[in-house]
């Protein structure tokens, strides 16, 4: 009986064009093959056929990349325009900025418990003047 593995991420699987390549990995080459050959005769006339084979991978070489390499899930060039945002465009220092919307009610509280504290002086019958000067200013402590 035959044995087949199927792989549980069925999200992984690229569908095939040609043999074993994708749609986007033929139109890369086509691409690539199409910019390189007339380079290379131009530089062959010119220069000779070790320099043409040079510019022949040189001129070939981004376009293949493009077709083969992915990086995260994400084709190269999306993967580089994700990489030149972040580098180049966005600031790389975020400055986070954040209220505490409580510091306003632990000072209410203070006061409040500083007036709580001026009632029970008076019911006591102490030296409120004096306790009102200090706490309103405290460079005059005694």
């Amino acid at each position: 009986m035959a044995y087949v593995d199927v792989p549980k991420d069925l999200t992984n699987i690229k569908t095939k064009f040609i043999g074993n390549f994708t749609k986007r990995q033929c139109v890369c080459f086509g691409i690539g093959i199409v910019v390189g050959f007339p380079g290379y005769f131009i530089v062959r006339s010119v220069a000779g056929t070790t320099p043409a084979f040079y510019s022949l991978i040189a001129l070939m070489a981004p376009f293949f990349l493009f077709g083969l390499v992915e990086k995260d899930g994400l084709p190269l060039e999306v993967y580089l325009l994700n990489y030149i945002r972040h580098r180049f465009a966005y600031p790389q220092i975020r400055l986070m900025g954040s209220e505490n919307i409580y510091e306003y009610y632990e000072d209410k509280r203070k006061v409040e418990i500083e007036q709580r504290r001026l009632e029970k002086m008076n019911k006591k019958g102490g030296e409120t003047e004096k306790w009102h000067r200090i706490f309103r200013n405290p460079e005059t402590l005694p």
